[in-house]
């Protein structure tokens, strides 16, 4: 958490130097901190000093955002004593929040209201006739509130108006504020005394003290002293106690506003039983109305998201209600930066090593015994045969042969295989589909289509007899080919002599089969025999 953010306000309105602004600045934001903001509200006495104001049970709310801004996404609804509307998009055309609009309030017009998009003016169809709406935020995004405010009250002559506007919320929004003390005058003992040390109080006096008087008591002996003495002063007043005297006590100033208060000489080196004590009720403290804030909500993301920087600069605004009125105190133009430390950092993996230029080309020695020849360049296996030749860029099997190279690109030599099958050499007179299976590119026993996005291809050789065919006449025959569907393509292999006149042609449907056809187109009739056909079926 994040130190103090102490604002003092002008009852007037304006931030005033102090706190945590003694120049008139406030400090920058971290986004994801958490901040506790602390608030003095003071005003001018009748001789001009500012002193804390006298204000009767005032609550306070804090908000940062972009004033003016407007939803960027969701929906909203209105409201009458009649119902609910239909939800209404956040940059609804005209017609479109009339729609929604006359659903629940009858007859009116809808026109826009300013240059947001996000902006109506609702009127009602007929003179004194009101308008009373109210609004549900639904799913607007970022975070959004529905202003409306009446723009003309209905009179006999006069038509109602209300103006409905989007407004988008603070990003970080406070209104929680508690009434407390500041830090006042308080004592401690920090040391018991010994034989080697002396028995010592600390005083602390807050920041916030600003007048009255405490007193301290030893042995049933008190004495008064103003919040402001020096040590010098508060060593004289403690001497004057009885059991105490002179010379038996130090006090010394600290590095703020207190006091360090040892007892020394003859009540030094000593546990001193009777206890130092403190009452402070007669101290003046300055009052503070406090409460945290979270710089981590989705909105303040969005902020970032839209400006597109890495700190953001939104207006921070305090308001003020006291007896039913509310003012505004205070709107500054705040900085909040981007935090680099997120949830889930993690301590960096060292810096990688790497051997040098020199130490990699140490390693390549002419050595028998690993098998490496610098001269060449090369790589030897352990029967002695070079495998890698990195000098000509090239990769050589078993025998010495070079099987890969590549000095311009990649160039395979000899046989290939891939997926664990056989190395083969370059098929010739062969199927591509087979040639391709051969060398293991594509896996056996599986069907695959020959045509763009064609799933299979599936073949078969069958013998058919369409017997004599008569003029103009046709023949069919069924075929069973497994895998063949309705729609797909079929291609015929046909016999070498087919009667002149006949036309041979297929089709698949139905499920794994094909219907070929013989039409005689000639005059007279032809006999088309028995004869091998090659049907292919291509899935479509």
């Amino acid at each position: 958490m994040a130190s103090n953010i102490d604002i003092l306000l002008d009852k007037s309105g304006g931030l005033l130097p102090g706190g945590s602004a003694p120049y008139g600045a406030l400090p920058a934001f971290t986004r994801n901190d958490v901040y506790p903001f602390r608030i003095r509200v003071l005003e001018r006495n009748s001789s001009g000093a500012y002193t804390d104001a006298v204000l009767s049970s005032p609550s306070f709310s804090l908000g940062i955002g972009d004033i003016g801004s407007i939803p960027t996404d969701g929906q909203f609804k209105l409201t009458t004593t009649t119902g609910t509307s239909n939800a209404i998009s956040f940059n609804a055309t005209t017609a479109q929040v009339l729609n929604a609009v006359s659903a629940i309030a009858g007859n009116v017009t809808v026109t826009t209201y300013g240059s947001s998009g996000s902006s109506w003016i609702v009127t009602a169809a007929t003179a004194n006739t009101a308008l009373s709406f109210g609004g549900l935020s639904f799913t607007l995004f970022p975070t959004s509130a529905i202003q409306i405010n009446t723009r003309r009250a209905p009179t006999a002559s006069v038509y109602a108006q209300q103006i409905i506007s989007l407004g988008r919320s603070p990003a970080v929004f406070a209104n929680a504020f508690t009434s407390v003390s500041g830090d006042g005058i308080s004592l401690t003992k920090i040391q018991d005394g010994s034989s080697t040390t002396n028995e010592t109080y600390a005083l602390s006096i807050g920041n916030d003290v600003y007048g009255g008087s405490y007193s301290l008591a030893y042995g049933g002996y008190s004495v008064g002293i103003d919040y402001n003495q020096t040590a010098v002063n508060v060593t004289t007043v403690l001497s004057a106690i009885t059991g105490i005297g002179g010379n038996n006590i130090s006090v010394q100033s600290d590095s703020k506003r207190g006091l360090i208060i040892s007892f020394v000489n003859a009540l030094g080196l000593q546990n001193v039983s009777t206890a130092l004590t403190l009452d402070a009720s007669g101290v003046q403290v300055y009052n503070w109305y406090t409460s945290t804030i979270t710089m981590s909500t989705s909105e303040i993301e969005e902020l970032f998201n839209e400006a597109g920087t890495d700190t953001i600069t939104p207006t921070l605004e305090i308001e003020m209600t006291e007896a039913g009125q509310t003012k505004t105190l205070l709107q500054y133009t705040s900085s909040i930066s981007k935090d680099l430390i997120l949830t889930g950092a993690s301590v960096p993996a060292s810096l990688a090593s790497y051997y040098t230029a020199a130490q990699c080309d140490s390693l390549f020695i002419s050595d028998s015994a690993t098998n490496v020849n610098a001269a060449n360049r090369s790589l030897k296996s352990s029967s002695g045969v070079t495998a890698v030749n990195y000098g000509g860029r090239t990769l050589l099997n078993a025998a010495g042969s070079t099987v890969v190279s590549f000095s311009t690109g990649l160039a395979l030599s000899g046989v290939m295989g891939f997926y664990g099958s056989t190395p083969t050499a370059q098929p010739t007179n062969i199927n591509v589909v087979s040639g391709i299976i051969a060398v293991g590119l594509l896996a056996s026993g599986t069907t695959y289509g020959v045509l763009p996005t064609s799933p299979y291809t599936v073949t078969t050789l069958t013998s058919v007899s369409f017997g004599t065919v008569n003029s103009n006449d046709q023949h069919y025959r069924d075929v069973t080919v497994i895998g063949a569907a309705v729609n797909d393509v079929v291609l015929l292999g046909l016999p070498a002599s087919v009667s002149a006149g006949a036309i041979i042609q297929g089709v698949v449907y139905k499920t794994n089969t094909v219907c070929l056809s013989c039409t005689n187109a000639d005059n007279g009739s032809i006999s088309v025999n028995t004869a091998t056909y090659r049907i292919t079926v291509i899935g479509y």
